[in-house]
């Protein structure tokens, strides 16, 4: 509360009853005097803002004492007040005993990917707290995620991706493997190479071990990273392709909750990896009707070569389980556009063969701020992806397409293994933006990937019986 004297700046103070009179005392009673004016009663909520106070140096000062507990909504309350003021104001100060996701969201709001912006356009206001500590906050990890998927692809093609993951977190730990397409092939990831085989950037994996957690049980987190989607030789409309830079928003999600888990150091054994491919449709593109075998051995014949991600993620769940081993799996992807049509930009797909985990991902996505509603799978849908000519087919029809591609997922997981899918193809991206998120990129899948990992994956989760087929 020392920086009211101080400058010329917004400062967002939360506090509790006790708190109110020290407050006000400050303030010159002015404070009292303005909730009396406006018949507000101190033992309850208050949400108030003083504009240029009396015998205060500070711009503006906003008081908020709420009875909200979800993190989320602290985070909401902190990018709500920096977008307000951030444009009036040089410095923010928070007042450092305030729930530590004010902070976070503030910070989150302040993000911006300006990098090719020839004239400095920036008014955001500094943000700054006396005495965060060593708080748990996120943002920078979500920056990480945000920077990666907002780069346009001529920029960020699968070689660049792959030693900007190794540059970023080899530094903080984590051991990270780079697999080149020649590499790929010997080792049989045909499936995924298939994608890329039309491009003239060669396609890569990257794996990313944390494996903190002595004896415990092993998670893998799995990310699609088609760095462009043109639909190859399936090709998309020329209308918004260029948003498919962000195809691979799964993969930036894995990376971002990678970054995440190092820098806080959680004693867990996790496994990232991420399938770095680029979908076009040179004349040396799979085409529709092709048939590929994948690392698992299952053959899959290729009806649309802009189902593409399916495959990249078949090929990557197998590596991971045939080398690793987890008892645990959740994979993203920007998948289908029925996810979209389903639930559109309000809550990203959850698909599991575990009620449990299910549960775990959501309370997860909760403390995070992120949205999960679980789709409908089972054999029906599995069968849609059956081929007449090949063990299955990438597509399944014209309806249910996200269950559908889930089913074809689903594949290629050990029955034993617990197992989730999330399609994010609604979330990677937000044209508006929010309290914490400006027009943009995300970074959606960093926040729960990491609560999942820290705080809910403490004991063995059952696999449903109608799954297991």
């Amino acid at each position: 509360m020392n920086k009211i004297y101080e400058a010329k700046s917004a400062i967002i103070v939360l506090y509790e009853s006790a708190e109110f009179k020290v407050l006000d005392k400050k303030l010159n009673g002015q404070l009292g005097i303005m909730c009396i004016a406006n018949s507000i009663d101190t033992e309850e909520n208050i949400d108030l803002e003083m504009t240029y106070p009396s015998k205060v140096n500070t711009r503006a000062i906003c008081v908020i004492k709420t009875d909200k507990e979800s993190d989320n909504d602290w985070r909401n309350i902190g990018g709500k007040y920096y977008n307000k003021y951030k444009e009036q104001v040089d410095h923010i100060y928070y007042d450092d005993d305030m729930p530590k996701e004010v902070y976070d969201g503030a910070m989150l709001a302040k993000y911006t990917f300006s990098k090719y912006k020839t004239k400095d356009i920036d008014k955001s206001a500094n943000v700054h707290v006396d005495d965060i500590g060593t708080t748990e906050m996120l943002h920078e990890s979500v920056y990480f995620a945000r920077d990666l998927v907002s780069e346009p692809g001529n920029v960020l093609y699968p070689a660049e991706y792959a030693k900007r993951i190794n540059d970023t977190l080899t530094p903080l730990g984590i051991t990270v493997k780079v697999y080149h397409e020649t590499q790929l092939k010997d080792m049989g990831l045909d499936l995924l190479l298939s994608v890329g085989q039309g491009s003239v950037r060669d396609s890569y994996v990257v794996v990313m071990e944390h494996m903190l957690g002595g004896t415990d049980d092993t998670i893998a987190l799995v990310g699609k990273g088609v760095t462009f989607d043109t639909g190859g030789i399936s090709l998309k409309p020329g209308r918004n392709m260029g948003a498919m830079k962000y195809d691979m928003g799964g993969s930036a999600a894995v990376v971002g909750a990678m970054h995440a888990i190092a820098t806080h150091k959680l004693q867990k054994n996790v496994i990232g990896i991420v399938g770095l491919v680029e979908n076009m449709p040179d004349g040396t593109a799979i085409k529709p009707g092709d048939i590929v075998t994948s690392l698992s051995g299952l053959t899959v014949e290729n009806l649309n070569t802009d189902a593409e991600g399916r495959l990249v993620l078949a090929d990557i769940l197998t590596y991971v389980q045939n080398e690793y081993s987890p008892t645990m799996i959740v994979d993203l992807a920007t998948l289908t556009g029925a996810i979209v049509q389903t639930l559109g930009h309000e809550m990203a797909g959850l698909f599991t063969n575990s009620t449990d985990y299910g549960e775990a991902i959501m309370a997860a996505g909760e403390q995070a701020g992120e949205g999960f509603f679980r789709m409908p799978m089972g054999q029906n849908w599995n069968k849609m992806t059956d081929s007449k000519i090949a063990d299955m087919q990438n597509i399944g029809g014209p309806y249910g397409g996200s269950s559908t591609a889930a089913e074809f997922v689903y594949r290629f997981v050990d029955p034993a293994t617990t197992w989730a899918h999330l399609d994010i193809a609604g979330m990677a991206w937000n044209e508006k933006g929010n309290d914490t998120v400006s027009a943009g990129a995300v970074g959606f899948g960093v926040g729960t990937l990491y609560q999942l990992v820290k705080e809910h994956i403490t004991h063995e989760f059952s696999i449903d019986e109608s799954m297991k087929y």
